[in-house]
């Protein structure tokens, strides 16, 4: 995450940046509850970001400017969020070492790691444990392009918005989860430090050290269960982020290259139907369709989900990390395809939910329009994550 500042700001707007949607949100955090006081989406044309890459600016800043003007927003910091293929998350191990030291290691350390130019990165890292044996430490490292990052924030800039902060989108979606869950909002759980020095502009630092590390001492014990290997499934327009995590700690994160898109493609060729038809049948609504052909499509297609999680539950389990994962959180446009949750739940024989973030907040009956809270809520998690940021401001 980019910039470190000092005082908790009372407000703040996530406004995520997909592949086919903006969405943009509000929240005031000043009460007992988060507030949700502005929200909006606006349409993106499938030309406009391919893979994580903006491809024509203009479309993008119009349709921001289109959903800030829809939700009425304030003119306030943004938190956005980056994802993709110039995004790069990973344990590693190296030498036992303070954290200054590790500071000035990092970089000759990340070169081993990370598929870039070492100055064309912008990195940070948490330690995740002190002390594994052999003298040695366990770390997150997370990298990202520094074009990626700083093109980010000129988009949002030439949007009319100031960037507070850039995230990485899968630890946004992390962060709406724990809150959910009742971990309690980040940056509550860590600590406010210096970043390390780069060359970038002073507005948008280094990589803030992720939220969501200790679980907030008033949340219930049973909301999360600390030995839970969690697979948080965010399934895009695209591509399906995959975010495995244990007591707030990432232990794997990757994209699988199959999203809303696909499942729509076979609609279309399967069922006969028109774009806009195949699209409504992906938010779950079958009533003039075959229904088990639909959910029969959705396991093929699904598949393909198994398929590319399987690779990462197999580096854990070689790892030692885990046996395998107890529970699944699907969010993202997906979320509501007919029978993929149980089509997961059934192929890793555990639970597996709908993610649902705006059951945690507070809101108008009438913010979300015609949109029901419930069926629009998991398509949320990004930007409520980057909301509940709590940035900071000087």
């Amino acid at each position: 995450m980019f910039g470190f500042l000092k005082r908790k700001r009372k407000s703040l707007i996530g406004l995520d940046i997909g592949s086919n949607v903006v969405k943009c949100l509000r929240l005031d955090l000043s009460g007992a509850r988060p507030m949700v006081t502005n929200f909006a989406m606006a349409d993106l044309p499938p030309e406009a970001i391919v893979d994580g890459e903006i491809m024509d600016r203009e479309l993008v800043i119009e349709a921001i400017r289109e959903a800030a003007e829809t939700a009425n927003l304030p003119h306030e910091p943004v938190a956005s969020a980056v994802a993709g293929r110039a995004v790069i998350v990973k344990k590693i191990v190296m030498d036992k070492m303070t954290e200054e030291e590790a500071r000035e290691a990092i970089y000759w350390e990340a070169e081993q790691h990370v598929p870039f130019d070492i100055d064309d990165i912008s990195l940070d890292f948490q330690i995740l444990q002190e002390d594994i044996g052999a003298d040695q430490m366990e770390l997150l490292l997370v990298a990202a392009k520094k074009d990626m990052i700083l093109g980010w924030a000129e988009l949002i800039r030439d949007a009319g918005f100031e960037p507070m902060v850039i995230d990485v989108a899968s630890f946004a979606n992390q962060n709406a989860w724990e809150y959910t869950s009742g971990w309690g909002v980040a940056e509550d759980d860590v600590e406010d430090e210096s970043p390390a020095d780069t060359d970038q502009d002073e507005d948008v630092e280094d990589l803030e050290p992720f939220a969501g590390e200790e679980e907030d001492e008033t949340a219930p014990e049973e909301d999360v269960a600390d030995s839970e290997f969690v697979a948080l499934l965010d399934v895009g327009g695209g591509v399906t982020n995959v975010h495995i995590i244990r007591d707030g700690v990432p232990y794997f994160t990757r994209d699988l290259p199959v999203g809303v898109t696909h499942f729509v493609e076979e609609f279309q060729k399967q069922l006969g139907l028109t774009y806009e038809t195949a699209a409504d049948v992906a938010r779950g609504y079958v009533e003039d369709v075959d229904e088990q052909l639909v959910v029969d499509i959705v396991r093929s297609v699904g598949a393909e989900i198994y398929q590319g999680l399987e690779p990462s539950l197999s580096y854990l389990k070689t790892s030692g990390e885990t046996e395998g994962i107890d529970r699944i959180v699907l969010s993202g446009g997906g979320a509501h395809l007919p029978g993929l949750r149980e089509y997961l739940a059934d192929s890793y024989s555990v639970p597996s939910e709908v993610a649902d973030p705006l059951a945690s907040l507070d809101y108008a009956p009438d913010l979300f329009g015609e949109e029901d809270p419930e069926a629009l809520s998991p398509l949320l998690s990004v930007t409520v994550g980057l909301a509940l940021r709590e940035a900071v401001e000087a």
